[in-house]
């Protein structure tokens, strides 16, 4: 078999398998974009429950008993089953979740930062009304008296737009650079 030949049998068996859906793609910087933009109402209330799972950690961590002897093989307590070994372990959860924090509350700055740009485009009502009110093309041209065709031809075009400052990296890589 030729390089060319297995190529095409490759790409053959790969749409096959998107087709039966056991091969899942990577989401493309658009549809990234659309789920960050549906998601955005929920992250402050998110980046409050991790801070207060990590004050809850810290907390517990302060209960756990002090090691006097520096073995890695000293169990210091039993809980449930689970053998913890002094407060590294707990304090190694706190730390993933402050980043996550971060990251959080970096991405929200982005998209505030970018949704700021986009406020005075004519249409940018749309992204308001569908992502962030949950509302139909048909509640949006209700209210604005524009075609639901007009709705749907900004609504890509904004996201379109957006998606660049959200997901430069991924909209690079889709053009193949």
């Amino acid at each position: 078999m030729t390089e060319n030949e297995m190529k095409k049998l490759s790409k053959f068996i790969a749409e096959d398998l998107k087709k039966e859906k056991m091969f899942k793609s990577k989401k493309d910087s658009y549809e990234k974009t659309e789920y960050l933009l549906y998601k955005y109402n929920q992250l402050p209330e998110a980046i409050r429950f991790l801070k207060e799972e990590v004050k809850s950690l810290e907390d517990e961590s302060k209960k756990i008993p002090r090691a006097t002897a520096k073995s890695p093989t000293l169990v210091l307590k039993e809980n449930e089953g689970n053998y913890i070994y002094g407060d590294e372990i707990l304090m190694t959860r706190i730390s993933e979740l402050k980043q996550i924090i971060a990251k959080t509350r970096s991405y929200k700055r982005m998209v505030d930062k970018v949704l700021k740009k986009f406020k005075e485009d004519e249409y940018y009502p749309i992204i308001e009304w569908i992502y962030f009110k949950n509302k139909t093309f048909e509640d949006i041209a209700n209210e604005f008296g524009w075609a639901t065709g007009t709705i749907s031809k900004h609504k890509s075009r904004l996201i379109n737009e957006i998606k660049v400052y959200l997901f430069p990296d991924n909209f690079l890589n889709e053009l193949g650079t």
